[in-house]
């Protein structure tokens, strides 16, 4: 596991190392922190990552409830449909609803081959001239912090953008604009680009990339760049 990413963890779940070490499915009630990875500030938040539950809420009877039906659960298949049904069943007593499940993926050191492209580097400074041009790169706030684009002389193709998103993680964005068979393969080496840059530079954090299950041409752009998948769930009080 990425080590910013466990970091992240720690921090979010309450756990030692420790108990990290141990192997075995987490289960925290806790109370939301400003440092917390953003999906893990909501009412409830699941992360499955190397067959691993990560749960927590700050709800101490609803993280004993799920305690005692998942404890032993295996993480491999704690999405089938049943199971899923049966977690919104027993939110739902709680007053809560699952509002988002999705990839949350995480960079690894395995290789990957990509095609070579010459980008060039947005400074944090430089971010703001692209409002209003692109949506998915950059927050447009202060959590902003690098990005790269690509032009094909003069014309606007493709933008990355990296913004932090809690203590030891900052998420990539990228958006296209052109979809020639020239530009194929742009996606998934500007977002490796930028991976990497941040890997060098920026030790102390890592950087993680969200999509949607729906959008497989997103997760297969973030698998090409070398990231690979977790799963997310999050929830809030309903309404």
């Amino acid at each position: 596991m990425n080590i910013n990413f466990k970091n992240q963890l720690l921090n979010d779940f309450s756990i030692s190392k420790e108990e990290f070490d141990l192997g075995k499915n987490v289960f925290t009630a806790n109370d939301v922190h400003e440092s917390f990875l953003f999906y893990n500030k909501y009412s409830f938040s699941i992360i499955i990552s190397s067959n691993r539950i990560f749960v927590r809420s700050n709800n101490s009877d609803l993280i004993n409830s799920l305690k005692n039906d998942y404890s032993d659960y295996p993480a491999q298949w704690f999405t089938e449909f049943e199971n899923i049904k049966k977690l919104e069943s027993i939110l739902r007593s709680y007053n809560i609803k699952i509002d988002n499940f999705f990839p949350l993926m995480t960079f690894s050191n395995r290789y990957v081959r990509i095609k070579h492209f010459n980008f060039d580097r947005i400074s944090k400074e430089d971010i703001q001239r692209f409002k209003g041009i692109s949506k998915m790169p950059f927050t447009f706030d202060e959590d902003d912090r690098i990005g790269l684009s690509f032009y094909d002389n003069n014309k606007l193709v493709a933008l990355c953008g990296a913004s932090t998103i809690g203590k030891y993680l900052w998420s990539i964005g990228v958006e296209k604009f052109y979809f020639d068979k020239t530009y194929e393969g742009v996606s998934s080496a500007i977002v490796r680009s930028l991976a990497l840059i941040i890997k060098k530079e920026y030790p102390e954090v890592s950087p993680i990339y969200t999509t949607q299950f729906s959008h497989t041409a997103s997760i297969n752009t973030a698998i090409r760049a070398g990231f690979d998948m977790n799963v997310c769930i999050c929830g809030n009080k309903i309404k």
